[in-house]
């Protein structure tokens, strides 16, 4: 028993301060994973599992870790066969995002949930949208396995249409998300009353640590108030074990189980 997904937090620095998260409240210090435990993780992963998807940044930005292409090179040189990234894209500067390719890097996805310049604004907050579009652009002259998201909301969901028509012409795959609430930190317009008792996708599929060893209790436990137990002297296999034998009490009343589908679209090309 593995988990299909793992989220690594190398860095959680983040450059923007958007209405859809609530990094900007991050309780937990800004700090590296350290490269023993970072290592360790990886190892593990190679050995149990070299097929599980491997997240090298869970909340904060790729392009400020300055040895993030080394921790990708690590991890495809130990048998990773499924490394990705995923940023907000302001800092993906054509050499920096070479230098992520070169390491080996499977995929990259790109946060811009909008469509224009005011709606963007609205959402990411402290981001330029013209120097986002060009940094996918270019990337994509170099990739294309990239990915750009949409986090649909009701501040922009009159613009998906518009999203998707605008990057597929540019020969760029989209991602369809609905908002998450962070477990209730913050409204997300689900007002849903049904109650599920199964822990969600996130819960049974995927494994959130943190830079400090700490596993959290799933993908929007940002701040690790829920930790499940940690890896720094246990392995992976061991606490993932007792996670799926629990019952977690704030899966009971959070809603962001709703909201763990993503709608995938191919660009045109069906690459």
């Amino acid at each position: 028993m593995f988990p299909k997904i793992i989220l690594i937090d190398n860095y959680n620095r983040c450059n923007l301060k958007c209405s859809i998260c609530d990094h900007k409240n991050m309780t937990r210090p800004i700090k590296y994973m350290e490269i023993p435990l970072y290592h360790k993780i990886i190892d593990e992963i190679a050995s149990e599992s070299p097929e599980t998807r491997v997240w090298e940044i869970y909340f904060g930005d790729p392009f400020l870790c300055r040895d993030m292409p080394e921790r990708i090179k690590y991890a495809k040189k130990a048998g990773l066969k499924d490394v990705v990234l995923n940023s907000n894209g302001l800092a993906m500067t054509w050499d920096r995002a070479r230098r992520m390719i070169d390491a080996g890097l499977d995929w990259m996805y790109v946060g811009i949930d909008a469509a224009t310049e005011e709606t963007y604004r609205k959402i990411r907050v402290g981001g330029r949208y013209d120097l986002v579009k060009r940094n996918v652009l270019e990337y994509r002259k170099m990739s294309p396995n990239i990915f750009v998201q949409f986090v649909e909301t009701e501040i922009n969901k009159h613009e998906k249409e518009a999203f998707i028509k605008f990057w597929h012409e540019h020969g760029v795959s989209v991602k369809i998300r609905p908002m998450v609430s962070w477990i209730g930190l913050i409204d997300n317009g689900n007002n849903n009353p049904k109650e599920k008792t199964d822990p969600c996708y996130w819960y049974q599929n995927s494994m959130s640590i943190l830079n400090n060893g700490d596993v959290s209790l799933c993908a929007c436990d940002l701040h690790g108030r829920f930790i499940q137990g940690d890896v720094r002297t246990r392995r992976i296999k061991e606490v993932w074990s007792e996670m799926q034998s629990r019952d977690p009490v704030p899966c009971k009343t959070c809603r962001d189980w709703d909201a763990a589908s993503a709608e995938y679209i191919a660009r045109n090309d069906d690459v």
